[in-house]
Order: structure tokens, then C-alpha cells, then sequence
């Protein structure tokens, strides 16, 4: 009987790996830092319009987030729990911030106008599911789905005709505002160890629009911001630690 049972003992041995590697990331936490930037892929700041500005006639044309902004820098937190061998559910906070660039909007009877928006900022929450491919070897891909909010701050405008000598600083543009987002994780993953795996993650988000102000009421521009949703995509780089 002893030769059936130490048989017995070395195909468990054997097999171990095998179940043990099955059992993947369910029950496991993660916490995840990530840092990148945003590319930006549609969505305007304000759109085209004609009016009056200090009873001049005024043309504006559309200018979109990436028109506007700079590259920023995204940092995000996460905390993640597996629901099965390959699935984790996750929870995220985020901050971006990007600054503007002084550029022309459009002309003031004949002559430049140029604009000047405030820094964007925004603070955000999100949640989703993400599914992993090859969860037991060290190198996989995924795919995830999620939804959040997003707090963004306001952004006034300062407006300007240099050759005229004229600036309107600080008028009013977007309020700060709650807008949500939606998106699709696709992201690729390097275990280094059983517990620390490096990775790189990016996919589209959709984010609905701002809150306008009529700072520009009376000059005939006012539907100029009713406007501010926006597509991008976020790259980034990821450190997560799994225990």
C-alpha cells in the first residue's frame, strides 16, 4: 500500500503548479499606481460663431481640446479584487491636469482675437471589470469596461486683440462641473515576480459635457460653449502589487 500512496503524493506534487496557477487572481486584492498623459481625439472647447464684440463684428471659429490644450499628466489609484481565475473588479480615483496654450480663436473686425483658457483640472472616480487572457503566464494581455464621474474645475478665458491693445480677462466660460465617463480598458501586463507586475494600459473614454456660462451674453457668441464633451485616451504606465 505504500507504493500506491507515495504515487498518489507525487502526482499531487506533480499537479500543483497546475491547480495552483488555476486558481489565478480569485480572492486576490491589487493596488495599482498609474502615470501618463491623456490623447486627446475629438471634442471642441467652444465652437464657431459671428457676433459683436465692443460693437465690432466678431468671427469666431471652432477650436477642439487638443487646439487648446497642451499634454498633461494623469495619475490614478487603484484597488482591484478577483471575482474569478481571469476577472477583477476595480475601483479607481484619478487626477489631470493640463495647461492651455494662448492661441487665435478668430478676428475682431479684421483683426486677430486670440484666448487664453484656464489650466484644466479634473479629480474623478471610476469603477469596471477587466478580464485577463493567459492569467498564468507571466506575460498577458486584458480588456476592461468602466464608468466613473469626473470633476472638473471651471475654466474662465481671457480674450485679447493685441494689435488693438484690448483684453478681457477672466470671462466667464465653463462652471466647474460633474460630468461622467465612460470607457474600455486594453492593456498588457509583465509578472516580475508572484506579487509585482509591471504594465502598460491605455483605451477610449468618452467624457459628456460642461457647464456653460454666459459670459459672452449680448455679443450674439453665447451657443459658442455649449459644448465640451470630448473623446481621448489615456496612456499609461502601470505598477501593481497583488496580495
Amino acid at each position: 500500500m505504500k507504493m500506491p500512496r507515495a504515487a498518489a503524493a507525487l502526482a499531487v506534487a506533480g499537479l500543483w503548479p497546475a491547480l495552483a496557477g488555476a486558481q489565478g487572481l480569485e480572492g486576490r486584492w491589487s493596488l495599482a499606481f498609474q502615470g501618463g498623459t491623456d490623447l486627446e481625439l475629438s471634442g471642441n472647447v467652444h465652437e464657431g460663431g459671428t457676433g459683436t464684440v465692443l460693437n465690432l463684428p466678431t468671427s469666431v471659429e471652432a477650436r477642439s481640446f487638443g487646439d487648446v490644450y497642451g499634454q498633461g499628466f494623469r495619475a490614478q489609484l487603484e484597488v482591484g479584487y478577483g471575482v474569478s481565475s481571469a476577472g477583477e473588479v476595480f475601483l479607481r480615483g484619478s487626477y489631470y491636469r493640463t495647461k492651455s496654450q494662448t492661441l487665435q480663436v478668430g478676428t475682431v473686425a479684421g483683426l486677430v482675437l486670440n484666448a487664453d483658457f484656464a489650466d484644466y483640472k479634473e479629480w474623478g472616480g471610476e469603477a469596471g471589470y477587466r478580464r485577463y487572457f493567459r492569467v498564468d503566464k507571466p506575460l498577458k494581455l486584458y480588456v476592461g469596461a468602466l464608468a466613473g464621474l469626473r470633476f472638473v474645475s471651471e475654466l474662465p478665458s481671457t480674450f485679447s486683440v493685441p494689435a488693438a491693445g484690448v483684453v478681457l480677462s477672466d470671462v466667464p466660460f465653463y462652471d466647474s462641473s460633474t460630468v461622467g465617463v465612460f470607457g474600455a480598458d486594453l492593456g498588457i501586463s509583465y509578472d516580475l515576480g508572484e506579487k509585482v507586475a509591471l504594465g502598460l494600459e491605455t483605451g477610449p473614454r468618452y467624457q459628456t459635457g460642461l457647464a456653460d456660462l454666459e459670459g459672452l451674453a449680448g455679443t450674439g457668441l453665447e451657443p459658442i460653449n455649449d459644448t465640451g464633451s470630448r473623446w481621448s485616451m489615456p496612456i499609461l504606465a502601470t505598477l501593481r502589487v497583488r496580495f
